[in-house]
């Protein structure tokens, strides 16, 4: 019988803060850590954007942004990505629905995420005021408003303006009791984006403590006025005072997402689908706490914000950690070369032969979703980041002053030094 498939994103979550990377002392990830055990776990895996919509559009359509023609993080998008992405021929929720697979989306479902999936869950924000705030528009202004306003506003309509939250208790839940209502006869694919190690991280209570990097001593590193707007609400967000807080607070929504994820992998034990299910667990983007100043947002497509967990166990194969350069894109090919097709035409590779120590290419693309114009090259061992209109939709903070970025990542992992000649001029 063909395999179940189960893909987990857990959002913004970097390798460099989970044990299983061997990158962090504190262990909040243990139940992944044991799912590891019996998977593959890529060592140097990367998204095609740091922004989320354009994240998960690469890996349905196994494109990257420039390919599958959808470049920028909604509201931003421009009216031509939008007719280009209706162009694109494979989707991957739609091929396998085509294929007899149940398709399942336990987390709610926006945009053109929902295209394939027979079952998905609603979003509880399509009337009223809650409808208004998630205009584009109206989304704008909100990320630009200042931080006194913006905090008015929150007090008095006490709604979020981004899309609803479910915390990943509810979706694991949720997940739990569809799969029990499937028709067994047919393999489902069931899909979950969990952003509770998002921020603000909604799930877990905030932490109390002190911390040498105050808002303040934060802000005054800062030149941008409109950056210095948007952390100062990023701490509110939080009722926090310094970024050590922040990043407790965030190791402590890991700890939380990888509890739950525990809770799931034992029920699919219990029922006896753990044997014949591909299990995938990644991330759309990573994220910046203060690496080349920047702050609670993706923008700059530096490591932090590029460089993401996958971990993918199949059925019947030897576990191992991979070396390879890989991206999310490779994904849906993967599954392709598992289920026998060889006939889409997408950008991804399949990742099988790197079990073989193989490499299955030399460089990767990616795109920012959060400017106008930044895409970069990355191999194994070399950076080049090429800016035209550099400054961030989010978070107002101007990456790099410079229209060309090169980093030698084997001596400068944390791309600290620019190389490039045209730079030095």
């Amino acid at each position: 019988m063909r395999p179940n498939i189960i893909m987990i994103i857990s959002d913004a979550l970097r390798p460099r803060d989970m044990s299983l990377y061997q990158t962090c002392l504190r262990e909040v990830d243990k139940n992944i850590k044991h799912i590891a055990q019996e998977s593959w776990v890529f060592e140097n895996n990367f998204t095609a954007s740091n922004a989320s919509d354009p994240s998960v559009t690469s890996l349905f359509s196994g494109k990257i942004p420039q390919n599958n023609g959808f470049v920028h993080q909604h509201p931003y998008e421009k009216k031509e990505e939008i007719s280009k992405l209706k162009k694109n021929v494979f989707w991957l929720p739609l091929y396998l629905q085509r294929k007899g697979y149940h398709t399942i989306s336990s987390t709610p479902a926006h945009l053109w995420f929902k295209k394939g999936f027979e079952d998905f869950s609603g979003r509880d924000d399509s009337r009223g005021i809650k409808r208004i705030l998630n205009l584009s528009f109206m989304k704008k202004i909100l990320l630009a408003l200042p931080k006194n306003i913006y905090g008015l506003g929150k007090k008095m309509t006490k709604i979020r303006a981004s899309p609803t939250f479910h915390s990943a208790k509810e979706i694991i839940k949720l997940s739990i009791s569809k799969i029990k209502k499937l028709d067994k006869s047919r393999p489902f694919f069931m899909f979950m984006h969990l952003t509770d190690t998002h921020y603000p991280y909604a799930s877990v209570k905030k932490t109390k403590v002190g911390g040498k990097n105050s808002v303040n001593k934060i802000l005054e590193k800062i030149r941008e006025s409109s950056q210095k707007e948007y952390i100062r609400k990023r701490f509110y967000d939080l009722s926090a005072q310094s970024l050590e807080e922040i990043k407790i607070t965030r190791d402590n929504s890991i700890k939380y997402v990888d509890e739950q994820i525990g809770i799931f992998t034992s029920f699919l034990k219990k029922k006896k689908l753990w044997k014949n299910t591909i299990f995938i667990i990644l991330s759309d983007h990573g994220d910046n706490f203060g690496e080349h100043e920047t702050y609670f947002c993706r923008g700059g497509l530096y490591e932090t914000s590029i460089h993401t967990p996958l971990i993918i166990r199949i059925p019947r194969t030897e576990p191992g950690r991979i070396n390879a350069l890989t991206q999310n894109i490779d994904i849906a090919a993967t599954l392709l070369e598992i289920l026998g097709d060889s006939t889409q035409k997408i950008d991804g590779k399949s990742l099988l032969p790197t079990v073989k120590g193989q490499e299955i290419r030399k460089k990767i693309f990616i795109s920012d979703g959060f400017c106008n114009s930044r895409f970069a090259t990355r191999t194994k061992t070399k950076k080049i980041i090429e800016s035209k209109e550099g400054k961030c939709y989010i978070c107002g903070a101007f990456h790099n002053t410079s229209q060309k970025e090169e980093y030698n990542l084997k001596s400068d992992p944390e791309e600290l030094k620019n190389i490039n000649k045209e730079n030095a001029k």
